[in-house]
């Protein structure tokens, strides 16, 4: 009653998680063997019966740990037809990394929040000797029981947002940051109320989905995908307090004939370009022939793929010239 939704690759490369659109109790997470890529050997299926079912998965270095994000909706029911307690669930794969008989997943720990919804990413990286993880919400508030108007009402971020989670402790995971923007702010939920949905669509969502990083020890930036706000450029530095450094909004499509973008269906007008992919930063020579700088690749659901470049007056800041400097020292 399932298929295959969202998944991740052990590190090592010789595994393949498969998530579910069903993430209700019962819910299965196939586990692929692709050691020999071109002879993909199923594992097994391992079977939910509480917490830990996936949106999205990812696994630290050695594969023994996969960070879950579980998906759920403020007031929704945690039963076999529904997903939450919405956030992160830390589980103990090591018996499948090592491919032992009748391998067991187990809980490690489990850190959820209920300002927001439909918890979808868990990107790891560490920073000074410290282990992490940007989550992201593709929902937030707004997906929950009485929409938008109960979400501010409860004091919710009305869209999906990314917290920085320190994980140093695998058993006691505790949020340190938060990667929000305006739209985010649980103080501006209301000034939402009022707002014009998109012909044939419905309300607009700028809820982050996914992120990405410049490296994946000591990163300098982070580059997050969204629904709404285009793409945006943080300073990750510390991770503690994230800064946002730049941003790409493409044109937005409107009615334009767009039969293979997941956002186009006859009669939509769409005021904004949904830029939800994983983002890329590749390092190319400079514009002026001196050294190398990074350019960005993404893909929207309307300009579909988009290289980027930094522009030379954001370049030429302090923080700018600090950033690229520490980026391109690797």
């Amino acid at each position: 009653n399932s298929k295959g939704h969202m998944g991740g690759w052990a590190e090592d490369g010789k595994t393949y998680y498969i998530g579910q659109q069903f993430r209700g109790l019962g819910g299965i997470l196939p586990v692929i063997d692709v050691t020999d890529p071109y002879n993909a050997k199923w594992l097994l299926n391992w079977t939910f019966s509480g917490d830990g079912r996936p949106h999205d998965v990812s696994t630290n270095a050695d594969g023994t740990r996969l960070y879950a994000g579980q998906a759920g909706n403020f007031g929704a029911p945690s039963d076999n037809s529904s997903f939450g307690p919405d956030g992160l669930v830390i589980l103990d794969v090591s018996d499948i990394q090592s491919r032992r008989p009748n391998p067991q997943i187990r809980i490690v720990s489990k850190l959820f929040w209920d300002d927001q919804g439909q918890a979808e990413q868990m990107l790891p990286f560490s920073s000074r000797g410290r282990s992490y993880l940007i989550s992201t919400d593709e929902s937030g508030g707004q997906a929950g029981v009485g929409r938008l108007a109960a979400a501010c009402a409860r004091g919710a971020s009305p869209y999906g947002y990314s917290n920085v989670i320190d994980i140093t402790d695998e058993t006691n995971p505790r949020i340190v940051s938060k990667i929000m923007l305006e739209v985010h702010d649980p103080k501006n939920c209301t000034k939402f109320l009022s707002e014009p949905p998109e012909v044939g669509a419905g309300p607009l969502d700028y809820s982050t989905e996914r992120c990405a990083l410049d490296r994946p020890k000591n990163p300098t930036m982070a580059a997050c995908g969204s629904r709404g706000t285009g793409t945006r450029v943080y300073d990750i530095r510390d991770p503690l307090h994230p800064q946002e450094i730049a941003y790409w909004k493409g044109p937005a499509p409107r009615t334009a004939f767009l039969p293979g973008s997941g956002s186009w269906k006859p009669g939509v007008d769409r005021t904004v370009e949904k830029q939800a992919g994983l983002a890329r930063f590749v390092k190319v020579p400079a514009a002026d022939g001196k050294g190398r700088e990074f350019n960005l690749w993404i893909v929207g659901d309307a300009g579909g793929f988009q290289v980027l470049r930094f522009t030379d007056r954001y370049l030429q800041t302090e923080r700018g010239k600090a950033i690229f400097a520490e980026a391109l020292a690797e």
